[in-house]
């Protein structure tokens, strides 16, 4: 004998399946054109991920800058809380060429000074006042490099500054994160000769975010 489904079920099972037929065509929708997602979202995920890739590299990789007994008793490096504040997107006010390029002399813990081509300068405000960081590129060509020192310095994080990632997005415009903050190989073994941030690359302000010391 077949089933009778009564009329005010069906209304409901019909209901349902248009609201179930909806949300699959809302997923498989892509953007509407000319209308960009921020690089921000989903950024904590992408920082967790980050932190515990970079872990993994410094317990695992055989090109860690850990001493053997360092590594043996590595569990983490220490990083502070994660704040999307300090994620700045903006764009490379490059530098001029010609007549030539414009050169920097970066000390080093080796003593000696390494010789780079001042690239640009990327302007970001935060907690309303902007701020400035200049950013270099080695001679020959190679990744940009973009050294920084803040007023945690040599208290809570390596005193003679750390690094940050340069990330491309879309338009011309990078994405400069001061969660993903890193201290120079130096700060792990002394082997390693690392250029430290000059005077025009020192924040007058506490930037919390990112790597703090080793020790």
């Amino acid at each position: 004998m077949k089933k009778i489904i009564p009329k005010g079920r069906q209304r409901l099972l019909f209901l349902i399946l248009n609201f179930c037929l909806l949300l699959i065509t809302l997923k498989a929708t892509p953007p509407l054109a000319g209308v960009e997602e921020d690089p921000r979202d989903h950024r904590e995920e992408k920082l967790k991920a980050f932190r515990i890739n970079r872990d993994k590299f410094f317990k695992e990789d055989p090109r860690s800058p850990l001493k053997e007994t360092d590594r043996k008793r590595f569990r983490g490096l220490s990083y502070y809380p994660i704040e999307i504040k300090y994620a700045m997107v903006g764009t490379i006010e490059r530098y001029p060429t010609e007549p030539k390029p414009l050169y920097v002399n970066l000390p080093t813990n080796k003593g000696r000074e390494k010789k780079y081509v001042k690239y640009g300068r990327f302007k970001f405000k935060l907690e309303g006042k902007e701020y400035v960081l200049q950013i270099y590129r080695p001679l020959g060509g190679g990744d940009l490099f973009l050294p920084f020192k803040d007023k945690t310095s040599g208290k809570e994080t390596y005193p003679e500054g750390r690094y940050l990632y340069i990330e491309p997005m879309p338009g011309g415009k990078v994405l400069i994160d001061f969660n993903r903050a890193y201290n120079p190989f130096c700060e792990y073994n002394e082997k390693y000769t690392c250029p430290f941030a000059p005077t025009e690359n020192w924040l007058d302000i506490e930037i919390r975010a990112g790597e703090k010391r080793f020790r």
